[in-house]
């Protein structure tokens, strides 16, 4: 790492050298003026128009970039900033954060195979503050990446997607960073006085079949000079979701000590299901907020803009989950029969009545066995926003220096502010076998699918928030220069406090036959029998998920749920108020993270004759201090021992990292429209915080979790670009890009085992369990790929855009990094006459390595969507638009070890947007 360093900084200190050598290389080629090319000759409007403008900031950029325009954003069958920038060579998006499956739109933006928190997000080139909507997200895997479900469309003018670094762009984009342009507003009135433009849209959903409204508008003021304006824009955007899945939450080894791998020796070491369940996720997502931009130019030589930016999220949801217990039959039961391949246990038959046998636990040889149980989960009001205020100002002091600045504080926050959750068991003989997408589970008695056969089990209700808050300052200056081919100086410092804090709160008992929480945990029938029970819908069958035998069984009424909850004496009631005291302070999902960061730049801007570029060097500093809980015993010092999950103490961990980040970016016009990009640089990355936090997200039933590491350090690569592209028509482009990155050092995953309270046991007071932590630990690793781009006009309107991205990735170990899917493809072919346009688009992802969830490995399978866009043009001011996302009904498929081992498979329906656009 310290060679390749002194390498990329002794580059940077004789790049003035190899500048004043590189016009001699293109002396023969033909001088372009990029802002003066036949493009700006060419009147187009609509697809092609933004198209053009998309091309114009990708040519002109002296990195390797790629953009998005306000008009592709509005043309693409896309809600949200994410669902656009999908189309991008060399991006990857996801629809789920962390181990919850995906949902109906994208969440989460990764570069060139690396994990989504490896890419840093800003907004104008400050950062943004982030807060997930999603319990696990909140405290479980808690990433420094940026939600898009916060960030709709229409908030966005444009959007570039930085793929090589340079030294003025903030760190934390290992891979490359993307970067947010809202609208201000001169640039919305462009001359005018005053302009209005609005959307009114209905949304629908294939799987709830019901209409939402969806409204956004924006007006605009301006002087008659143009140089004061204010501009403001507010959404509403409102979605009924049904997700439909399979989910198996977990592998387990058989070992010797369990009755199946005492009486098979050979299955020891087999890969076993834990749970699997036929999930229901019912969700209201309602997204409101709005953006704001003042701009004041009293003078040629000051500029001032002060913008701000609100987004809330409601999200509340109900998952409803009928599950076989397979880690309780493993544990208590024998099977009749069973089958094995590819080292996973593909099918069992378990009696209801554990046989007496020698391989059976003494004690439990004749009993009944637990083998289903079901999960009814409400969370209303779960929610989450994001907002920033941030004033950006420019002053020219002479006419070769410029000072520049911005100073800003952004906040957000994901908070489960509710989750009643009730649990009861039946014991039923059950058998499962692969069918379709999963497997299909069958009870083989009518008690387990009936409430007459359902005893109690558990209640719980709990609340989660976690906040993301950072203040920031940055000061900057250009010094223009005339001496020869050194054009400019560019100079800055940057310093921000950044603070993520996760506080949970766990309140829940065992429940006894008259619904109250019993000393001695005796159980009794489901105390609040469901006189009209709620079933899975009808679709929830083989037709949407091809896994015949489904179960069609009770789900929990949310109301009912609530009763139950609130009836319990003496254990879980409403409000959540009643919760919130050290009693039921759950530790084990909490943390605090806070860093300071300060960074230092000097850039320099060369240009010579059909050459130009950029060198420099970032110099960053980051103070870490993290706040982790750990168990600790009753007496020993610091023990805190006022929860009821375990005495546990406050170990504050600290850590200073200082990373020097040289870079440089140049760009050789080989022809007239032939360009020739060469780069190199040194990033870095912050762990996530929930890694350095060291939470803790136990799972009883499977006796698994997550945890952290707080000794993590830093991410950091040596990343190397270089790119051929070929303008050779006004709105067209062919481009090659070959990029490799040395992954010096990299965050992983392994498992290690620790104790901590089973709520499920402990009725008669804590019972101390061991379970296996999947937790992250440093490695390294590389990655190195080719994106390839085409962009074409055809005759009689059409045309169409297409690329396809390859990388290979992998750790030390050889094993997958997170986020690598080898190949990515997208195709984009459209129909544009002055009436009406027609768009569609489809992409391709090849399978990637999500993680670990629950101590199992999680892959999401290889997946392609079809997306579709319309607008039909009534007048220059009026535009009817169709929108439609996920046409062909794609499933989402996610797996363990091998496809054998199946995780989870989810249908989330077909979405469509029809509505009006007016601008005036």
């Amino acid at each position: 790492m310290a060679f390749r360093k002194s390498i990329l900084l002794g580059s940077t200190s004789i790049a003035a050298v190899l500048c004043i050598a590189a016009p001699a290389m293109a002396d023969t080629a033909t001088s372009t003026d990029a802002g003066a090319s036949t493009v700006g000759e060419i009147v187009v409007t609509g697809i092609k128009e933004s198209l053009q403008r998309a091309i114009t900031i990708k040519r002109e950029s002296v990195d390797q970039v790629d953009a998005v325009s306000a008009e592709d954003i509005g043309k693409l069958p896309d809600k949200n900033v994410a669902d656009a920038l999908q189309r991008i060579p060399g991006v990857n998006t996801e629809s789920a954060a962390s181990g919850e499956g995906g949902f109906d739109e994208n969440d989460r933006v990764s570069i060139r195979g690396t994990s989504p928190s490896l890419t840093q997000v800003t907004v104008d080139g400050h950062g943004i503050a982030t807060g997930d909507w999603f319990i696990l997200d909140q405290y479980q895997t808690v990433g420094r990446s940026v939600s898009f479900t916060l960030l709709p469309a229409e908030f966005i003018q444009s959007t570039t997607v930085y793929k090589t670094q340079d030294a003025a762009l903030l760190e934390g984009g290992v891979a490359g960073v993307v970067d947010l342009n809202p609208p201000t507003a001169l640039s919305l009135t462009q001359g005018k006085n005053i302009i209005f433009q609005g959307t009114a849209e209905g949304a629908y959903n294939s799987l709830t079949g019901s209409w939402k409204p969806q409204v956004d508008g924006t007006i605009a003021w301006a002087n008659n000079d143009g140089t004061f304006g204010v501009s403001l824009q507010g959404f509403y955007e409102d979605r009924s979701i049904e997700r439909f899945g399979q989910e198996t939450l977990g592998y387990t080894p058989i070992t010797s000590a369990m009755p199946i791998g005492a009486a098979n020796p050979k299955l020891v070491g087999v890969e076993a299901q834990t749970l699997i369940g036929s999930t229901l996720f019912q969700q209201e997502k309602t997204r409101e907020g709005g953006h704001f931009d003042v701009e004041w130019k009293p003078t040629d030589r000051l500029e001032l803009s002060l913008d701000g930016f609100y987004s809330h999220l409601d999200a509340s949801n109900v998952n409803d989950n009928y599950m076989y217990w397979g880690s309780n039959e493993l544990n208590n039961n024998l099977p009749t029969s069973f089958t094995v391949k590819n080292n996973t246990l593909t099918s069992a038959v378990w009696p209801t009545i554990a046989p007496n046998s020698p391989f059976v636990a003494a004690g439990q040889q004749g009993k009944a066995v637990d083998g289903m149980i079901v999960d009814n989960i409400y969370r209303p009001g779960a929610n989450a926003y994001t907002y920033y205020i941030n004033l950006d100002g420019k002053y020219k002091l002479t006419d070769n220096f410029t000072l520049s600045g911005k100073f800003g504080y952004t906040a957000g926050q994901g908070q489960t502010a509710s989750s009643p959750f009730f649990e009861a068991d039946a014991a039923t003989g059950v058998a499962f076998q692969p069918s379709g997408n999963g497997w299909q589970v069958t009870p083989t008695n009518i008690a387990g699918n009936s409430p007459a056969g359902l005893n109690n089990d558990f209640a719980i209700n709990e609340t989660f928030t976690s906040q993301d808050k950072e203040i920031y300052g940055q000061v900057d200056g250009d010094w223009e220069l005339d001496s020869g081919v050194f054009k400019d100086v560019a100079f800055g410092f940057h310093a921000a406090q950044h603070t993520r804090q996760v506080d949970g709160w766990d309140r829940g008992c065992t429940l006894g036959s008259d619904g109250a929480c019993t000393a001695d945990g005796a159980t009794g029938l489901y105390p609040f029998a469901l006189t009209n029970p709620k079933l899975y819908p009808g679709g929830f069958n083989s037709g949407s998920l091809g896994i015949p035998g489904l179960l069609i069984p009770l789900a929990g009424d949310p109301s009912t749920i609530q009763k139950i909850i609130n009836a319990i004496p003496g254990g879980v009631r409403g409000p959540i108020s009643a919760i919130v005291q050290p009693l039921n302070y759950y530790w084990p999902g909490s943390f605090k993270v806070q860093e300071d960061d300060y960074a230092g730049y000097v850039m320099g801007h060369v240009e010579g004759e059909n050459w130009r570029g950029n060198f420099g060097v970032r110099l960053v500093d980051t103070e870490e201090n993290a706040f982790t809980n750990v168990p600790t015993g009753a007496g020993d010092p610091g023990a805190i021992n006022s929860s009821a999950f375990g005495p546990y103490e406050i170990d504050h961990v600290k850590h200073n990292y200082f990373d020097p980040l040289p870079s440089l970016n140049f760009t050789f016009d080989l022809q007239k429209n032939l360009l020739l990009r060469l780069s190199a640089a040194e990033t870095m990355s912050r762990p996530d915080y929930s890694a350095l936090g060291g939470t803790v997200s136990l799972t009883d039933l499977t006796l698994t979790g997550n945890g952290g590491n707080p000794n993590l350090k830093p991410i950091e690569a040596s990343v190397y670009d270089a790119a051929l592209e070929w303008y050779y028509a006004p709105t067209s482009v062919m481009a090659v890009s070959l990029f490799y990155d040395d992954l010096s050092s990299y965050v992983t995953y392994g498992t290690h085992t620790q104790t901590f309270v089973d709520q499920f046991l402990s009725k008669n007071g804590p019972v101390f369990e061991p379970y296996v932590i999947s937790s992250p630990t440093n490695t390294s690793g590389e990655l190195k790929g080719v994106e390839f781009q085409v962009q074409q006009p055809l005759p009689y309107n059409f045309g169409f855009q297409t690329n396809f991205t390859y990388v290979d990735g992998e750790d030390a170990e050889g094993n997958p990094l997170v986020g690598t899917s080898k190949i990515t493809y997208n195709a984009v072919a459209y129909y544009e006459v002055p009436l009406f346009n027609v768009r569609l688009a489809y992409t391709y992802r090849s399978h990637y390595f999500v993680g670990l969830d629950r101590s199992s490995l999680e892959n999401e399978d290889g997946n392609g969507q079809l997306d579709a866009s319309a607008n039909f043009n009534v007048t220059r001011n009026i535009t009817f638009t169709v929108d439609a996302l996920n046409l062909t009904d794609s499933l989402l498929k996610y797996y363990a070890a091998n496809p054998t081992q199946v995780r989870a498979v989810y249908e989330n329906g077909t979405q469509v947007y029809a509505g009006v656009h007016v601008k005036f």
